[in-house]
């Protein structure tokens, strides 16, 4: 990453996890101390997902995190108390149900060369249906395309991810939960959502928030999408995945920690005393 790339005041992060925070399906002690290190710093991390709601769950219980995105926007969740978690939908829970059972039973009756494999997390997930193309099972480029070409003809919003295919109906995605979470959960409207919010990904998946966020990075692994892509990140970090992160977040809390060394002592004194603006 480069040190032309500045963070300037912002304090929220949303972040990918599939192979941003997460290698090779792990998550790093190195990137999970990175989360630690950015939440104890005041930065507000919200991981943005297109994994199913049961992993949201574990996310939001467990993680240093102040909400949690899932299913590519679909819904996101909060905890509103140590051991309670609410959950918002785009739309209603029942309408969102009765779209996936329709693009299931699209899915079910593609007559394809292939036979497309649901994703081995579809029993965990409120609202999309995701298709595996490069988790237990491995598509070629072009099964991929014939796949994402048969869904979309069917009137689905379909997106590539780093694994799956995700499928859903709707107006949603990554972008507009983002701003919908600003909002609701950071009392932050869209342009101050965008001066104070990075984000970081790796796919396809994640261009719409690309495209929203002008404080955006990529992990290494993204440069082999970039060609493909309309909407890039502004800066790529020289590390992929997890590490990737790691070394954005180094950079951003270096960046921080130099702006208050530059600042006037009595600002800083007064900070601490609770007086004056706070980043």
């Amino acid at each position: 990453m480069t040190n032309s790339f500045n963070f300037g005041q912002a304090d929220v992060l949303f972040t990918d996890v599939d192979d941003t925070l997460t290698t090779d399906g792990q998550l790093l002690p190195e990137t999970y101390l990175a989360l630690c290190r950015l939440a104890a710093a005041g930065i507000r991390v919200i991981p943005v997902t297109g994994g199913c709601a049961g992993w949201c769950d574990q996310i939001i219980r467990t993680w240093p995190v102040t909400a949690v995105i899932g299913e590519g926007g679909a819904f996101y969740a909060e905890r509103t108390a140590p051991q309670t978690v609410r959950w918002h939908y785009w739309n209603d829970a029942a309408s969102h149900k009765r779209d996936q059972e329709t693009i299931l039973t699209a899915v079910a009756a593609l007559d394809l060369d292939f036979e497309p494999q649901l994703a081995s997390d579809q029993a965990f997930r409120y609202v999309d249906v995701a298709v595996d193309y490069n988790q237990q099972q491995s598509l070629s480029s072009e099964q991929v395309a014939v796949l994402h070409n048969a869904l979309v003809g069917r009137g689905f919003n379909v997106r590539q991810s780093s694994i799956h295919l995700n499928v859903w109906l709707g107006d949603f995605d990554k972008s507009t939960m983002a701003v919908r979470v600003g909002q609701e959960v950071l009392g932050l409207d869209l342009q101050a959502l965008q001066q104070r919010a990075v984000f970081i990904g790796d796919a396809p998946n994640d261009e719409s928030m690309f495209r929203c966020f002008p404080l955006s990075v990529g992990v290494a692994n993204i440069r082999k999408h970039l060609p493909g892509m309309a909407h890039r990140p502004a800066a790529v970090v020289s590390q992929r995945s997890g590490l990737g992160f790691a070394e954005m977040a180094e950079n951003w809390l270096r960046q921080r920690t130099e702006s208050d060394l530059r600042r006037p002592k009595h600002i800083l004194c007064d900070q601490a005393r609770g007086n004056g603006p706070s980043i």
